[in-house]
């Protein structure tokens, strides 16, 4: 006999009894894959499969096989992907299976040309995995999924009903501790639809709403809105995201009844790649324009001023480089509280600093906990939360420098040397150079930028092991600046008084510390002519290196270089002291 299963484990056989009953056929064996409709082209079709559901009329749905992880008692996880996958193709094919049971192939060709077709043949869209990787269960770094259609999965938080009738779903995603409220989904439903999920919702019915205390669900004017227990998953459709994270035109597809609330993410629809770093045209509607889904109002007001031959850089540029650049910001930013510098007017008007979240932030920004603060930080997970940014005038990220998702554990060193106003650049192209020597002397990788203004930082990144703690990163840093300025103190000060840097360069070593920042890889600064930090090469790190060439414009293209190759890989585990 055989059992098919949901990924929490619960027993859908019967659900199934076509599907289980060509499974027995085949040897003994544990295979991951996917239960589908397909319709006349031969394309999956989710509507179709929610309505073989809702009918119990199951015989005409396929089941696609992805991997194999054990066969004949064999465990397999540790295989690569590409031996489990011939493997599994020989068992389905000697098994003659192939009508409901069906191998899924795969293509080994750049991901992009692969969405692009898929996009074209109006499929959902793509997974990608490495071929060499070991199966793990969950979300990994060995595979990712792009959409073609905007799709999300969200967690039905309540409905709205007027004069008894069922008008809408109100529903949220997870960020952090918090269920947050992302709008309302008020189409898709056909008399058939409601009439099915109803009881779901009447029977999970509650009082007070599960949503963050900070939302605005709530009535409107002639409606009734009755609140449930957040524990059921809907599919839907949508346009996008509004600057405040709010779903646009959101349709109801179905239930997700396999997968938990607390496994909602986020999902975006993939783009092909783009054939340069060019910063994209955003799609425009009336006064506002769409940028990775993110609606941008305003978009003409200038944030910084036009400087020599260049234009002014408005709210629609400074979106749009976020959506440029994102894919190579982002690791450096998410998964750490984040402090943002606002200008709503522009560089020109009031800045405010920002770290913790405010009454009408977007929701598409992740609210997270940090010990010795009731309220929580802002992070930013997510390529639409920095476009997001960009609508509430965020210029600025200063990340901790800790490890993502590890506000107690250091992740990084950042060396800010800043010299005093008469100190040539190039003497500070040679302390960066002499930072990572003595870097790599204690076995540690380095890597240049930009700050976006007079300095540079040296940085390192850190592997995270019981021994070290923020009074050792601290520590470390400390000694390493004091040490350079011992040796050479005509040129080096660790002292933060203006008195004493003249003539020298300020080895600042207090971003190291626990709630410490330092602004983001590839962050603009509020600073005229829109700089940014930006990554560079140490080949490029040269006495006549000159940091004001890299710009909010410039920036995009200057990555197709790649300039921190193998960043990734570089963590080290901090010497002990000596």
């Amino acid at each position: 006999a055989a059992s098919l299963r949901t990924r929490t484990g619960l027993d859908w056989s019967a659900t199934f009894p076509v599907l289980a009953a060509a499974a027995a056929k085949l040897p003994d064996a544990l295979v991951d894959g996917e239960v589908v409709a397909l319709d006349k082209d031969g394309v999956t079709d989710f509507a179709a499969l929610q309505a073989a559901l809702s009918d119990i009329d199951t015989g005409n749905l396929v089941f696609f096989a992805f991997d194999l992880l054990f066969h004949e008692g064999e465990d397999l996880r540790e295989r690569p992907l590409s031996e489990r996958k011939d493997r599994l193709k020989a068992i389905l094919a000697a098994a003659r299976r192939g009508a409901l049971l069906r191998y899924a192939d795969h293509f080994i060709s750049p991901g992009e040309a692969v969405l692009s077709a898929a996009c074209r043949m109006s499929l959902e869209g793509i997974v990608s995995k490495r071929l060499n990787a070991p199966y793990h269960s969950g979300r990994s770094d060995t595979w990712t999924k792009a959409k073609c259609r905007a799709g999300h999965e969200v967690v039905i938080g309540g409905w709205s009903s007027e004069s008894g009738r069922f008008r809408s779903l109100l529903i949220g995603t997870h960020r952090g501790d918090h269920l947050v409220y992302t709008g309302r989904v008020g189409t898709g439903f056909s008399q058939a639809k409601v009439h099915a999920l109803m009881p779901d919702l009447e029977k999970r019915a509650r009082k007070t709403s599960p949503f963050a205390a900070h939302d605005e669900a709530g009535a409107r004017r002639g409606e009734a809105v009755h609140w449930v227990k957040p524990d059921l998953v809907a599919e839907i459709e949508f346009a996008g995201w509004t600057g405040a994270g709010m779903v646009r035109q959101g349709a109801f597809k179905g239930l997700r009844r396999d997968k938990p609330a607390d496994e909602v993410v986020a999902e975006r629809p993939a783009k092909p790649a783009k054939t340069d770093l060019a910063i994209p045209a955003p799609a425009v509607s009336a006064g506002s324009v769409s940028v990775r889904g993110v609606t941008i109002s305003k978009p003409t007001k200038t944030l910084w001023p036009a400087t020599g031959d260049e234009d002014p850089v408005t709210k629609r540029d400074l979106a749009a480089y976020f959506d440029a650049v994102g894919e190579w910001m982002l690791p450096h930013v998410a998964g750490r509280p984040c402090s943002l510098v606002r200008a709503p007017d522009g560089i020109d008007g009031q800045h405010f600093f920002q770290r913790h979240a405010m009454a009408g932030a977007s929701h598409l920004f992740t609210l997270t906990k940090v010990s010795g603060d009731r309220q929580p930080y802002l992070q930013f997970d997510r390529i639409e939360a920095l476009v997001a940014a960009a609508q509430s005038g965020g210029l600025e990220f200063h990340p901790w420098n800790c490890a993502p998702g590890k506000p107690e554990t250091p992740g990084r060193l950042v060396f800010d040397l800043d010299p005093s106003p008469e100190v040539d650049f190039a003497r500070v192209v040679d302390a960066a150079k002499e930072v990572k020597a003595r870097l790599e002397a204690g076995g540690l990788e380095a890597f240049c930028k930009t700050t976006g203004g007079k300095g540079l930082h040296v940085v390192t990144p850190l592997a995270p092991t019981r021994a070290l703690t923020w009074l050792a990163a601290k520590a470390f840093a400390r000694n390493l600046c004091r040490d350079m300025a011992e040796d050479d103190p005509a040129a080096y000060v660790v002292n933060m008084s203006k008195k004493l840097r003249t003539g020298k360069i300020f080895l600042d070593y207090l971003r190291n510390d626990r709630m410490a920042t330092a602004v983001a890889v590839l962050s603009p600064r509020a600073r005229p002519g829109a700089p940014v930090s930006m990554p560079i090469a140490w080949s490029a790190v040269r006495r006549d290196l000159d940091p004001r060439r890299f710009t909010l414009r410039s920036a995009p293209a200057t990555l197709k270089k790649a300039p921190w190759t193998g960043y990734a890989d570089a963590a080290r585990a901090l010497p002990a002291p000596s």
